[in-house]
């Protein structure tokens, strides 16, 4: 009884902000991931079935669009307010979807809707590493990636059943209240210190005065060399690479459901969350035992055959057993690539490294989706090539850490050798 109680013990040193944090972050991603599983149809009904990839492509084109100036906000004004912009555009695009019922209308909106997630997230995990000590870090990741999976997992498990009941417009009028929720809760969340005054004083000589301070734009707008974090460089490849395969499932998953029969195409997000919040946990932890390249090692592993299931299943119970497979596998991956990110990053700057690492998700995702346009086609026989893909993807990465652990790359950080 030892170890969960000095788990539990280790919990209790976490501020009342961070667990505000998690729980913000839980609501506001249910409160979108639970529009997915219903775009498909919703965009067919439209008469837009061939372009069912740009559902997620363009709200990722926007959101990595938006990265490098979150990052920039979040470094030298606050964290918070590039999450309450982020919030706010989530609940003003959700209230719009039903006043837009063309083609070109919903996808504009869904390219607008990409801001939220690239302003949001990102003051969020950069105020974590702000919250959380080094060593700590791995397992807060691991803590604060269990409120991510079950936002989206909780999001996409219920959305199919909101519109069941109240239609598409119900299900808007929801997502959007959500948000409004999770716009309340971070009005209690703490900052610990401005990132203004941090980072106007950074190499700055002694003896100038505040005439010389960062204007407004140069807080706002970033410069070329202010755009990526190259220290971020190694957990940046492997979260496009893991993001490619989960654009691959965001994208297929609804309509790799319906032609297994399956009324809710949610069910599969809702049968893995269990495991994954059980695994986030343990993951978590064991970054901060083992180091992250240990960790990803097992987890792409995992999602290699988790995309082979998947892409053989031929009946339901096949399908959610891969659900399963491919949920823990995500779940080891993704507090390892956070927790790496948090280390490598610049003190000064974790806004830019974290801005960095999303920036690669979502350019992940949206290689994803346009590979599965590619390979799947709206064909369901298909879909054993496409995640055969998927799995050559986690061969790939499994490559790449082992050249970067035994190349030259790795004098970019001490603690890249983790």
């Amino acid at each position: 009884m030892k170890k969960p109680l000095l788990f539990f013990d280790s919990l209790r040193t976490y501020p009342l902000s961070f667990w505000l944090l998690c729980l913000n972050m839980l609501v506001f991603m249910m409160s979108f991931n639970m529009l997915l599983p219903e775009m498909n149809d919703y965009l067919t009904r439209l008469g837009g079935e061939d372009y069912k990839w740009l559902i997620l492509a363009l709200w990722t084109f926007a959101a990595a669009f938006a990265r490098p100036f979150s990052g920039k906000i979040a470094d030298n004004i606050s964290r918070k307010s590039v999450m309450y912009f982020g919030i706010l555009v989530s609940i003003l695009i959700s209230f719009l979807y039903p006043f837009f019922l063309t083609v070109t209308g919903f996808l504009a909106l869904r390219f607008f809707h990409g801001f939220s997630t690239g302003f949001h997230p990102t003051g969020a995990t950069a105020l974590i590493a702000d919250i959380v000590p080094r060593g700590k870090r791995g397992e807060a990741m691991g803590l604060f990636g269990v409120t991510i999976s079950l936002g989206f997992s909780g999001g996409q498990a219920i959305g199919s059943p909101i519109k069941q009941t109240i239609g598409f417009e119900g299900l808007f009028i929801v997502s959007g209240l959500m948000g409004a929720v999770s716009f309340l809760m971070l009005l209690a969340v703490r900052e610990r210190e401005s990132a203004q005054t941090t980072n106007e004083t950074i190499d700055q000589p002694i003896g100038i005065e505040e005439d010389n301070q960062l204007s407004l734009w140069q807080k706002i707008i970033p410069k070329v060399n202010e755009i990526l974090a190259p220290e971020v460089i190694h957990p940046s490849i492997i979260m496009f690479i893991t993001a490619m395969c989960s654009g691959i499932y965001m994208m297929t998953v609804p309509d790799f459901s319906e032609h297994l029969g399956m009324s809710n195409k949610g069910m599969f997000y809702m049968v893995n969350v269990s495991f994954m919040v059980v695994t986030r946990f343990l993951s978590g932890k064991f970054y901060d035992l083992f180091g992250a390249r240990r960790n990803l090692y097992v987890g792409l592993i995992l999602m290699a055959i988790g995309t082979i299931i998947t892409g053989t299943s031929t009946t339901v119970s096949q399908f959610l057993v891969s659900s399963v497979v491919f949920g823990v596998a995500a779940s080891i991956c993704s507090p390892a690539i956070f927790a790496w990110t948090a280390d490598l990053a610049n003190p000064k700057f974790k806004g830019r490294g974290m801005s960095t690492m999303f920036i690669a998700l979502e350019l992940g995702i949206v290689a994803g989706t346009f590979s599965s346009q590619m390979i799947y086609n709206n064909e369901p026989d298909n879909f054993i090539y496409l995640f055969l893909w998927a799995a050559a993807l986690c061969v790939a990465g499994i490559i790449y850490l082992t050249f970067t652990r035994m190349s030259k790359w790795n004098h970019l950080r001490t603690e890249d050798q983790r």
